[in-house]
């Protein structure tokens, strides 16, 4: 029986939609597609799988004049996550910090005490 797998590929586009003319202005949306896909096969079948994501990056806006210029889109929600995982993982290590200080002194205390004993 034999099985060949293919390696995972990474994939890392950036999409470009159509122009939307308003105004006298040409909108164009830009985006990323980022992800994996990969898959094997063998005398009994095969399969494959993919995981991506699409998320919009910027909008570029072309005037009348020929002047363009990029508006980023900002994500709001990984802005947000970020802003509360980094003071979560610095209250983590306050707290383990305490904990390991606390089983130390205590693991000290009884050694004094056992030694005061003798």
């Amino acid at each position: 029986m034999t099985e060949e797998k293919t390696r995972p590929n990474r994939i890392d586009w950036e999409l470009v939609g159509e122009p939307i003319v308003a105004g006298g202005r040409a909108i164009q949306p830009v985006a990323r597609l980022s992800g994996w896909v990969g898959g094997n096969i063998s005398e009994q079948g095969g399969g494959a799988g993919a995981w991506v994501r699409v998320r919009p990056v910027e909008v570029v806006v072309r005037e009348a004049d020929g002047t363009e210029s990029r508006v980023p889109i900002v994500d709001a929600e990984q802005a947000a996550i970020r802003g509360m995982v980094i003071p979560a993982l610095a209250v983590a290590g306050i707290c383990a910090a305490l904990i390991v200080g606390k089983m130390l002194f205590g693991a000290l205390s009884a050694r004094r005490s056992q030694i005061a004993s003798r």
